[in-house]
């Protein structure tokens, strides 16, 4: 019966333990205990970065709520993102939204009941969701969900409709021989039938965003959220020990899933960087990991971010490291912050697209059109393909392709042409003026998507600025060219000098 100061809403209900507790207990009781804390210490700090509350933690069970099945999702994938790659700890979550009833520090109901039952039908590692979930969220282009039929629940009356959501890999990569096995068989089955010269680029770009999972040994991160001035969440990730560097992209990054991250770290510039430093990289709003349902994509949006991971880490002075689209967010904060800043990069980057002369800009009727379009169309490959042809034209065509597949995973079409919408009208060059840190500049003379004329530009607004152009460099290649390692790593270390 319900008591008149009873609280009742409808809220998400997220459940989680820990797979193989009762086992590890008989066999480390110590090892157990240390697991059981590092459980509660990541689920209250993941619940209250996504607005949740933890009701109750006990063994190795936590429960908590959430006011909308999204925040709790999202949470949740946090959650099993941040456990990725930990081989001591694995844990199952289930969530559901129903009906909740607050009596003091206690949250009960049928809600409650339906959600801890759900939890034991998710893989090691997964998620599962109840349909009144699945419904809420089923529409956001970075959940994807299979169905695991109606499923009767004990002391539930009815069946009840379940999902799983795409469960995190927390199989140890040199276990994968069947995985390997399979990709060898299916390669050369592809070969056997003829269809290389068909499809040889779907074939290469399907090998190239596969292989660094089964194959790679990316450098472990970190990963960590903190909360901006205006309530947005960032998510962000730490490599490496040293001197902090934080880099400034500004959209289209994926943290564990994206061309900047260790598992695509390709040509190594995160391992390199890492060798010296503590290097930070964060997803900005909107995008990767970060919370998505945002519409402010402002400079001075932006600068909140770099300001709230700088504070959620800590960081008393720092290396700011601004590329392409994340310089001007990178030259606002260094003015806003010249306490916190040592040492300043810029590379492959411009004083702001409002800066940029008019003969080099797109028409204001194309610009608006394409922007239509993205907005719309952004998981139509072609779309992807035509925008990747104008901002990327000397990439090849397996370039294209799995740059292609990066920007579908950072990001939605109403977050990519908002941030686009909002750089229109970005100029830093007042404040790149006004710069009082050692600035280095370094731009690629065969960069296309960002001219090498915008490098030379910023670098004369700057004073004292130090201005490096790189002979045969394409903006893809400018970070992880061994001449910008180079010239990053003396200037950054020159500070400790």
């Amino acid at each position: 019966m319900t008591r008149a100061h009873d609280d009742r809403r409808l809220m998400a209900i997220l459940f989680t333990d820990i797979v193989g507790y009762s086992a590890l207990t008989e066999r480390d009781e110590a090892a157990a205990i240390r697991v059981r804390e590092r459980h509660y210490t990541l689920v209250r700090t993941l619940a209250r970065q996504f607005e949740g509350e933890v009701v109750d933690a006990t063994g190795d069970e936590a429960f908590a709520i959430f006011p909308s099945a999204l925040l709790a999702v999202d949470c949740a994938l946090a959650l099993q993102a941040a456990l990725r790659d930990d081989r001591d700890l694995a844990i199952r979550i289930g969530i559901h939204l129903g009906d909740v009833t607050r009596r003091g520090a206690q949250a009960i109901g049928e809600g409650v009941n339906v959600a801890a039952r759900i939890r034991p039908l998710a893989e090691p590692g997964g998620i599962a969701i109840s349909e009144s979930v699945y419904q809420a969220v089923r529409t956001r282009s970075h959940i994807r969900a299979t169905s695991l039929g109606a499923q009767a629940l004990k002391n539930v009356a009815s069946p009840v409709n379940v999902f799983e959501l795409a469960p995190v890999p927390s199989e140890p990569r040199r276990a994968r021989w069947r995985v390997r096995l399979a990709l060898a068989a299916a390669a050369l089955l592809a070969l056997a039938y003829g269809v290389w010269t068909q499809y040889r680029i779907e074939i290469l770009t399907s090998v190239a965003l596969a292989a660094p999972r089964y194959f790679g040994d990316p450098i472990e991160q970190t990963l960590g959220f903190a909360t901006t001035s205006d309530g947005v969440r960032i998510a962000y990730a730490t490599t490496g020990s040293g001197p902090p560097i934080v880099l400034v992209i500004g959209w289209s990054t994926h943290l564990q899933e994206g061309f900047m991250s260790p598992m695509y770290d390709v040509l190594g510039w995160i391992a390199r960087t890492s060798e010296r430093n503590t290097l930070v990289r964060y997803d900005g709003r909107g995008f990767g990991m970060s919370q998505r349902d945002v519409t402010d994509f402002s400079l001075e949006s932006r600068v909140r971010d770099i300001e709230a991971v700088v504070e959620a880490l800590h960081l008393e002075r720092i290396s700011l490291y601004g590329a392409s689209a994340g310089g001007p967010a990178a030259i606002a904060y260094a003015v806003r912050h010249p306490e916190r800043v040592s040492r300043l990069v810029l590379v492959a980057t411009h004083p702001g697209t409002a800066s940029v002369p008019e003969s080099v800009t797109i028409s204001g009727e194309t610009e608006t059109g394409m922007s239509e379009l993205i907005r719309t169309s952004w998981d139509v490959p072609a779309v992807r393909d035509m925008f990747l042809l104008a901002a990327f034209p000397d990439v090849d065509e397996l370039q294209r392709k799995v740059l292609s597949e990066f920007l579908r995973l950072s990001g939605d079409g109403p977050a990519t042409a908002g941030f686009f919408a909002a750089a229109a009208t970005e100029d830093a060059s007042a404040m790149a003026s006004s710069l009082e840190i050692p600035t280095l500049v370094i731009h690629g003379d065969r960069d296309v998507t960002v001219p090498v004329a915008y490098g030379v530009k910023l670098a004369s607004l700057i004073p004292g600025v130090r201005f490096e152009i790189l002979k045969g460099a394409s903006h893809n290649g400018t970070m992880s060219d061994p001449r910008t390692l180079r010239l990053v790593a003396e200037f950054v270390e020159a500070d400790g000098r």
